[in-house]
C-alpha cells in the first residue's frame, strides 16, 4: 500500500475579482487604470505571511487560475487526498487572510479534511460555495 505524504494545499484563485472595491467599481474597466486582480493580490498576501513565519507551514500555497466562482469574489479551495475538498468565495485581504490560513491549518490537521464548525474562524464559516467528497475512500 502507498501512503500519500503530500501536504494539503491551499489553492488561491488568482483571477479572481473582488464583488466590488471600496468605490463601489467591479471591473477595472469603470476605474481610470488597470488593477492587478484581487486574487493576485490575496495570494501575495497569503504566500508572505507564511514566508516570514519560523515553523514550518503543514499545507502548501498554490495559485490557480479560475476556480469558476467568479460571482463569489475572490475564492479558495482546500484539498488532500483523501479528505473532504471545500471551495470558499467572498473573501478578502482585509477581512479574511488571517483566517484563511487558520482555517487551512486546521484543515490540515484533520485526518478527514471535516473542520468543526466551532473550529473553523468566524469570519470564514459561511463562506463556504462547496463541499467536495474524497475519492476512493
Amino acid at each position: 500500500m502507498t501512503v500519500n505524504t503530500a501536504k494539503p494545499r491551499l489553492n488561491i484563485c488568482i483571477t479572481c475579482r473582488a464583488s466590488a472595491d471600496a468605490n463601489g467599481a467591479t471591473d477595472s474597466r469603470e476605474t481610470d487604470q488597470p488593477r492587478e486582480r484581487d486574487g493576485k493580490l490575496l495570494y501575495d498576501a497569503l504566500s508572505h505571511e507564511m514566508a516570514t513565519r519560523t515553523d514550518p507551514a503543514s499545507f502548501d500555497i498554490v495559485p490557480v487560475e479560475c476556480l469558476s466562482n467568479c460571482k463569489s469574489g475572490c475564492s479558495v479551495a482546500l484539498s488532500a487526498a483523501g479528505k473532504w475538498g471545500y471551495v470558499y468565495g467572498n473573501l478578502t485581504i482585509k477581512d479574511h487572510a488571517a483566517d484563511i490560513l487558520k482555517l487551512a491549518e486546521a484543515y490540515a490537521h484533520t485526518e478527514t479534511g471535516l473542520v468543526a464548525w466551532r473550529e473553523r474562524p468566524e469570519t470564514v464559516r459561511r463562506n463556504v460555495i462547496a463541499r467536495i467528497p474524497p475519492i476512493g475512500v
